[in-house]
């Protein structure tokens, strides 16, 4: 602060109305505008001042930064709003605002302002080549390992000014502009015949940024609407570290998925075919006839089978040949050496034809049951089939001890991608909203 504290005012007097202006930069400021009476006005070197331009397109609200208000931007240095700008496109009613800011060790620089998007813009002496596209027009610059797209080509109007400038700001009337992004920054090109090329560096800053840079409510800052040109995309700086935190997750994941294959394998414990019907009464199979408990003449029992110690979950699965028919099918998993039984029911059910000349079905001829925390033990199935009109149907069964379920690693890994996935559709909705903005979609 005690920089710009000490830098020595200047005053002059508006050539059309008198009013007494202030200045900070009395070394190379020469254009004025005043505030009062809208005039351009230059100041010759022998002192004299002469009128450029009478303003006709004033702003209904003064500038939400003050001139002579001072703040520190992202470089770190402290600037001076000294001049203040509206602007726009000569072949689109796109508008915007221009804030000249002095540093009298790193001169000026610039904050823009668009539908509350705001960029602090800087000259840089490095100079940029341009690769030509299809159309033979230079389509992206390069910045080291940083590519910037074309993004907007015009040539800029000046409708108002305020304040003091080092240079005819009407001049720019000739130039064209044209602007390549690499969000959140941008790369600047003015060219005007018989002067030399110029380059300017511009990054996205927050309105909140420059609501505390320079003191200012957030009250007087415009609000911001739609996507800025170099505004970041959601995630931000944090998009890399999420996607391959992510990554590693996923990694992560199928080791585990496939260490625990090994530490516990998938095996099958029983393959069995049954049939049920009116003249199918019960089955006991020799090894299993001591275990069967069935009093009703419709059970079936199924041979003895072994659960060890290592298995953590068992899958039953049950495949009938069903043909416009239903089976009913209780099941019982019982424990032969204390008796315990673990229970369920499936419900199976397939039917097809052919209608209005289109073939239909419905239903499936397989059902499937997972049971957890199963003691290890000696085990056998009992089966109590029912089916359409006691018709006969044939089924088997299948028990697998340790089963992979692609559901279960499937909803984890939908969990692990939930947000980067509603990330990634607001990133592309994002730029989609962006380049709406531009001629130079790519």
């Amino acid at each position: 602060m005690s920089e710009l504290a000490t830098t020595l005012e200047a005053h002059l007097s508006c050539p059309s109305c008198a009013k007494l202006l202030t200045y900070y930069d009395a070394v190379n400021s020469t254009h004025f505008a005043c505030p009062q009476c809208h005039t351009l006005f230059a100041q010759t070197a022998k002192g004299a001042t002469e009128k450029v331009r009478q303003f006709q397109d004033v702003p209904r609200l003064a500038p939400c930064l003050p001139l002579g208000s001072i703040g520190t931007l992202p470089d770190g240095l402290l600037y001076r709003v000294t001049g203040y700008m509206l602007r726009k496109e000569k072949s689109t009613p796109a508008r915007w605002q221009e804030f000249m800011l002095f540093n009298p060790t790193a001169g000026y620089a610039q904050l823009s302002l668009y539908e509350g998007h705001w960029m602090f813009i800087r000259p840089t002496q490095e100079e940029y080549k341009g690769l030509s596209g299809r159309s033979g027009n230079h389509r992206v610059v390069l910045d080291g390992d940083t590519t910037f797209s074309i993004y907007n080509k015009y040539q800029p109007q000046i409708l108002y000014a305020t304040g003091e400038f080092d240079w005819n700001i009407l001049d720019d009337e000739r130039l064209t502009i044209t602007e390549f992004v690499a969000p959140p920054r941008m790369l600047i090109e003015e060219k005007a015949k018989g002067r030399a090329v110029e380059w300017y560096r511009a990054e996205h800053i927050e309105p909140g940024a420059v609501a505390r840079a320079f003191a200012v409510p957030m009250s007087r800052i415009p609000f911001r609407t739609g996507v800025g040109a170099v505004q970041p995309a959601p995630g931000g700086d944090s998009w890399p570290a999420l996607k391959q935190f992510t990554i590693l997750l996923l990694l992560l994941v199928l080791v585990t998925e496939m260490v625990f294959g090994m530490i516990r394998p998938h095996r099958q414990l029983l393959r069995e075919s049954f049939a049920s019907g009116p003249t199918q009464s019960l089955v006991l199979p020799a090894p299993a006839a001591a275990a069967a408990t069935a009093t009703t003449e419709k059970v079936l029992v199924s041979m003895p089978f072994e659960v060890p110690d290592s298995t953590t979950s068992l899958q039953v699965e049950v495949r009938a040949d069903l043909d416009n028919s239903w089976l009913e099918l209780p099941v019982s998993l019982v424990n032969e050496q204390t008796g315990r039984g673990f229970e369920f029911t499936k419900n199976i059910e397939y039917y097809h034809g052919y209608e209005s000349g289109e073939s239909w079905s419905e239903g499936s001829v397989e059902a499937d049951a997972l049971l957890t925390r199963i003691p290890a033990g000696r085990y056998h199935l009992n089966l109590y089939p029912a089916s359409e009109n006691n018709r006969p149907v044939s089924f088997t069964v299948t028990v697998t001890e340790n089963p992979w379920l692609p559901s279960n690693l499937l909803l984890l890994v939908l969990g692990l991608l939930l947000y980067p996935g509603i990330l990634i559709y607001r990133r592309q909705q994002h730029e989609q909203s962006r380049w709406e903005q531009s001629d130079y979609t790519p």
